[in-house]
């Protein structure tokens, strides 16, 4: 799970960028954006990937690590962090069809100082404060802690400490999943939703080349990536994504609207 998400981080990523080569090659009155002005599309796409690491992976039971510093697992960001400005939803219409899309703007961001406060406070403090009263029918179970180095746009910070929890909720019996990451913000959001690419497959976004070449290098095999799930699988190795090639090649050979 913990590989999936920034997997599926980088890959909203790139999908935000060839959405918006998609759209201006259809309507060239749309402006480029801003940081994408003056670069070719290979280029503007090349600027769009984040490469993560991770390493060092413990798993356990929550319970085991609560009397330990919050900063032993959880380091602060130094100096910048990569943000989001959220998750975002776009859409296609063509003759009645809406395709839509899924995206992460990321950018580097200032990092916040670590408060005083915040230092010594322990795991278990923090449990206390914020995961219990954000989320208080939920019982957490397990962690996950590891290190992660991010590069994105020629800078890199790392290694550092991140954690995962998961638990569930107790009224409803929901899996429930908190990345704690202080210096890549927005990984719950890449576990939300499904990421197939609807609007470059069936409609004729598909045969701007650029998209056409980037569906084509981004398809996964039919042996690791389930028929009709409507997502994109992930190599959990490599930590890239996208979509299944029978997904694709079904997508494709579908009509276009008229």
């Amino acid at each position: 799970m913990v590989r999936t998400a920034y997997a599926k981080f980088a890959y909203l990523s790139e999908q935000r960028v060839i959405g918006d080569l998609a759209i201006g090659s259809s309507n060239p009155k749309v402006p480029v954006s801003k940081d994408g002005i003056g670069l070719t599309a290979e280029q503007r796409l090349a600027a769009a990937q984040v490469s993560f690491t991770l390493s060092s992976f413990v798993v356990g039971d929550v319970r085991d690590i609560l009397d330990r510093k919050a900063v032993d697992l959880i380091s602060p960001a130094v100096g910048e962090m990569l943000t989001t400005n959220g998750e975002d939803g776009f859409s296609y219409s063509e003759a009645g069809l809406d395709a839509p899309w899924l995206c992460l703007e990321v950018q580097w961001s200032p990092a916040r100082p670590l408060a005083p406060e915040i230092a010594d406070i322990k795991l278990d403090d923090l449990y206390q404060l914020e995961w219990r009263q954000n989320r208080p029918d939920t019982v957490w179970q397990r962690y996950a802690s590891y290190s992660v180095t991010v590069t994105y746009r020629g800078k890199s910070r790392g290694p550092y400490k991140a954690l995962f929890l998961f638990g569930h909720d107790a009224t409803k019996g929901n899996e429930v999943i908190e990345p704690e990451d202080a210096t890549t913000n927005g990984l719950v959001l890449a576990l939300r939703d499904h990421l197939f690419p609807d609007a470059f497959v069936l409609t004729r976004l598909r045969n701007n080349p650029v998209v056409a070449n980037w569906v084509s290098a981004k398809q996964m095999s039919a042996e690791s990536c389930p028929v009709g799930q409507h997502d994109v699988c992930c190599d959990l190795a490599q930590l890239k994504c996208g979509p299944g090639r029978v997904d694709v090649a079904n997508g494709l050979a579908k009509p276009l609207p008229q």
